[in-house]
């Protein structure tokens, strides 16, 4: 027994990767192969949904989880001849309702977005004009307007969005051009990002012959601003509790993940995920501002997953036995974290944490500070202590992990809240349940 444990005990020691609290795998459409991308997204509650391209045959589908199954899917796709789908993307609007957009080749080319109401899915074409590619991206804006990030290829990729008026999709807008003069220059698909205040976040990749990097642009009624570049390729992004993008790239070729983090437009930290590290990687935040990605080990090949708070990360943990790729990683409103995987067979797997990171797995700037209270009555009173004394800032947000209100030193007035759960976080990044009673 002890010879087959060493070579395995040896290869997570050399990939720096632990066991996490992870659930067993669950096929997501079982008995199917599947291929050309797949999306998760949270739903209402504890519900977790799904997109998934099938191969046989080719249509895209929707499904839900709470956990250890997944419901039957329901196709998506328009009813038109020849469908052939790709690069699937899901997001949830300001008004909670689900929306997927996949974008289509053969008679029907372009891209197709879907929403969900009482009645089921409904789909129909956002943009027909050229051949087009993702992944796609949505994204609302502080002021509820809806977005859909995605690419055109006409003759170079170009990087665009559209906004949503509330019957229809808007023409799309580029946010980088692809030229061939000077020098060929290409933008692939972008991923949008809500910013706390105004706006969007905008996150794309830049591809010259040998060479790519990352941009930020700012997104603030129909006017860009860029604001950011850094080296690596496939960068995803996600917004903490704070208000700070991160945008994780790869490195090298994709040998190493990086995670950059922005403050409004200026960058605050730049923190290596992980050296053990191959291709693409995914982001997402959970309700308390945990940030977390997942991606695929280098060695052993098993998906992993590992997270941060603000400072280093986390010890990265393996999922599962089973290798994969990652497609996507998203947590719920009680921040259980679910990562979908795909298998070098096309089969698609989710897994989830069992269980939230406790205090022991935080570094000691990340206990609560004990001086806030539990239970609050009108006024919510923050101590006056070391955090304060260095000015940094706190603030309240409600289950969901949304910002509800600011919050300075003493007494808050928190009267006209709604009785409730909330969360008090202050920086760096400790984080504090209350209970605001009448």
């Amino acid at each position: 027994m002890k010879s087959k444990l060493m070579p395995l005990v040896l290869c997570w020691m050399l990939c720096g990767i632990c066991v996490g609290q992870w659930s067993s795998p669950v096929p997501v459409l079982s008995g199917n192969p599947y291929t050309e991308g797949q999306a998760i997204v949270a739903g209402a509650g504890d519900t977790m949904w799904a997109t998934v391209v099938s191969t046989a045959p080719c249509r895209v589908y929707a499904c839900w989880t709470t956990g250890d199954t997944w419901s039957q899917p329901v196709e998506l796709g328009p009813p038109d001849s020849n469908p052939v789908f790709h690069d699937p993307g899901m997001g949830r609007d300001a008004s909670g309702r689900l929306w997927a957009a996949w974008y289509k080749d053969l008679d029907s080319s372009g891209v197709w977005a879907a929403f969900r109401d009482s009645a089921g899915w409904h789909a129909s074409r956002v943009y027909s004009s050229s051949y087009a590619a993702g992944p796609m991206s949505f994204a609302s804006d502080a002021a509820g307007n809806w977005y859909l990030g995605f690419a055109t290829l006409t003759p170079y990729s170009s990087a665009v969005y559209c906004r949503h008026d509330g019957d229809s999709w808007l023409p799309p807008q580029y946010i980088a051009q692809g030229m061939g003069d000077p020098i060929e220059t290409n933008f692939p698909a972008p991923v949008l990002v809500t910013r706390p205040d105004s706006g969007l976040w905008v996150v794309y990749e830049m591809d010259i012959p040998s060479d790519s990097g990352v941009m930020l642009s700012i997104l603030q009624n129909d006017t860009l601003r860029w604001c950011w570049y850094g080296d690596g390729i496939w960068p995803t992004a996600t917004a903490d509790s704070s208000g700070r993008l991160w945008i994780v790239q790869s490195l090298l070729g994709g040998y190493l993940t990086q995670a950059a983090m922005i403050d409004d437009s200026v960058e605050v930290g730049n923190d290596l995920v992980s050296e053990y590290s191959i291709g693409r990687a995914y982001a997402t935040t959970d309700f308390e501002g945990i940030v977390w990605a997942a991606w695929q080990a280098r060695v052993s090949a098993w998906v992993a997953v590992n997270y941060s708070r603000g400072g280093s990360w986390s010890v990265p943990e393996q999922t599962s036995a089973v290798t994969g790729v990652p497609k996507g990683i998203a947590a719920d409103a009680n921040g259980r974290v679910y990562v979908l995987f795909q298998t070098t067979t096309g089969q698609i797997y989710s897994v989830y944490r069992t269980s939230r990171p406790g205090v022991q797995e935080l570094t000691p700037d990340l206990v609560a500070d004990p001086r806030i209270a539990t239970v609050v009555h009108g006024v919510l009173s923050l101590g006056v202590g070391s955090r304060q004394q260095r000015g940094c800032r706190a603030e309240l947000l409600d289950a969901a992990g949304r910002r509800v209100m600011g919050l300075k030193a003493d007494a808050n007035d928190v009267r006209a809240l709604a009785p409730g759960v909330y969360f008090v976080r202050s920086e760096p990044s400790a984080v504090t349940k209350v209970v605001i009673t009448r």
